[in-house]
């Protein structure tokens, strides 16, 4: 009696022989060599709730290395490249791995040969259930299962729970690798091209996850970025199989998934909260900061040419809150942004660094390729801390109120390059002393619709020395003239 006759035997009562092995060869056709006719009648078997005909199945924590042959279902973790090799005999052999695992645990499977072939018709893939026929050994990392080509490696219908050692982000170190985590999504990237040394294209992209101990940037290459066309803000992920390592420009760890890894969405339920800090509490030189604030100016984007030749560009939003306000400057795509967002809007901004304006001295956000900024609901209060006139000194920006007393002329000039300007100047006078105010370029033309007595409100201008040594508000283009 063969194989198929003992299943047979087994579930003759609910099918026909004929249609019992119609089922076998269907199955057989469908996975395109996937399997022998043995194997395929006992998944039919299984479709038709005989779970119990065939090969005796165990799990993955049995295994020993002198188990012998063994039968059982597992779900493929990562899938590695076949590779060729020489035998003694002077033949051509194939090899190559996956590692598969259930909820007890996880082993490596080895398939040989005409088995090693499937790994490159793209049926095997990370995160299939396989059922698995093998025999085991012990490998150089432990106990192994081997596939050759009397052996099998099958589609199976079965769900099958892995178990994972889960990290922290917040334990993760660089040069860690078999790292497996549970993640909210805070940002998506688009995906660039870049071409390698060997001139063959590739594919790269990044996420941005969190959990309750902090957040972690995730990079994913080649096949592995179309995954960022299913997720969006707020997914919750499971990754497999990832390794840590250093961005050499950040200097931030950063998490990799390559062939071997796994990512995939879950329905784990993550608690990850974004920690935000007052504006007034920024110093210059911090990293990874968060803000929530209204906006209250939006710059236009500038393009130019970096370094490498290649266009930039920049734009910039400024944004207060309660304690106080900062300027927060987009560089190249994140610049998009300034056409989406409104005047007043609040705004949420995500991992900026703080630096020092080598004009202003004042401390400014960037938004790099590792920060994020998006609209929020929240409500922010924000009002505007205007400055006495006598109380201003050189070297800072401030916030001034107070009519016009003097009214200069507008003056065209050239500047050094040759391209031309204009400038134009005003005393404003408040209850305790009067200023000389000097606009340039487009702000001079304010000039135009003032008359004495006329009410201001001047926003971030820059106190210098002028003329005899008198301080003066310097009103230029990240400067705001209201007329009340």
């Amino acid at each position: 009696m063969t194989d198929i006759d003992a299943i047979y035997e087994k579930l003759s009562h609910v099918i026909s022989k004929e249609d019992f092995l119609q089922r076998i060869k269907e199955k057989v056709e469908n996975m395109g060599g996937l399997c022998d006719e043995a194997m395929a009648a006992m998944l039919v078997a299984n479709e038709l709730g005989f779970s119990d005909v065939g090969r005796d199945s165990v799990k993955i924590a049995d295994i020993t290395a002198e188990s012998g042959t063994v039968n059982f279902v597992a779900r493929i973790i990562s899938v590695f490249e076949p590779k060729e090799f020489t035998r003694n005999d002077g033949t051509i052999g194939r090899v190559g791995n996956l590692i598969v695992g259930d909820e007890t645990g996880r082993i490596k499977v080895t398939l040989w040969d005409n088995m090693a072939d499937l790994l490159k018709t793209g049926k095997v893939q990370a995160g299939e259930s396989v059922q698995v026929s093998g025999y085991t050994k012990q490998g150089y990392s432990g106990v192994e299962v081997n596939i050759g080509n009397n052996g099998v490696l099958a589609e199976s219908d079965e769900e099958v729970e892995v178990a994972v050692n889960a990290q922290q982000i917040k334990d993760i170190k660089d040069g860690m690798g078999d790292l497996n985590l549970t993640g909210k999504v805070l940002e998506t990237s688009d995906v660039r091209t870049f071409q390698r040394k060997d001139g063959t294209e590739g594919k790269v992209g990044n996420l941005m996850i969190g959990d309750g101990t902090g957040s972690i940037r995730v990079t994913l290459w080649d096949e592995k970025t179309d995954f960022l066309n299913e997720v969006e803000y707020g997914d919750t992920l499971e990754i497999i199989n990832a390794y840590a390592r250093e961005n050499a420009f950040s200097q931030k760890v950063e998490l990799q998934i390559g062939n071997r890894g796994l990512i995939r969405k879950s329905e784990t339920e993550i608690e990850y909260e974004e920690e935000f800090i007052p504006i007034g509490n920024i110093v210059a030189d911090a990293s990874d900061v968060n803000i929530s604030g209204r906006v209250l100016d939006i710059s236009e984007v500038r393009t130019f040419e970096k370094r490498d030749g290649s266009p930039g560009r920049v734009g910039n939003l400024l944004v207060g809150d309660e304690t106080g306000k900062i300027r927060v400057t987009l560089w190249d795509e994140k610049t998009d942004f300034l056409d989406e967002v409104e005047f007043d809007e609040t705004i949420e901004v995500i991992h900026a660094y703080a630096r020092e304006n080598n004009f202003s001295q004042q401390v400014e956000l960037q938004i790099g390729n590792h920060g994020l900024i998006r609209k929020s609901e929240k409500t922010v209060e924000y009002r505007e801390k205007f400055t006495d006139i006598s109380d201003i000194i050189p070297g800072e920006s401030y916030s001034v109120r107070g009519k016009v007393s003097d009214l200069g002329e507008l003056r065209e000039f050239e500047r050094e390059d040759g391209t031309e300007s204009v400038v134009a100047g005003l005393e404003l006078t408040d209850e305790t002393g009067s200023i000389r105010i000097t606009l340039w370029g487009e702000q001079a033309y304010v000039l135009e619709d003032l008359d004495i007595d006329s009410e201001l409100q001047i926003i971030d201008a820059y106190a210098r020395y002028g003329l005899n040594e008198e301080i003066e508000l310097s009103v230029g283009n990240r400067s705001r003239v209201i007329i009340l």
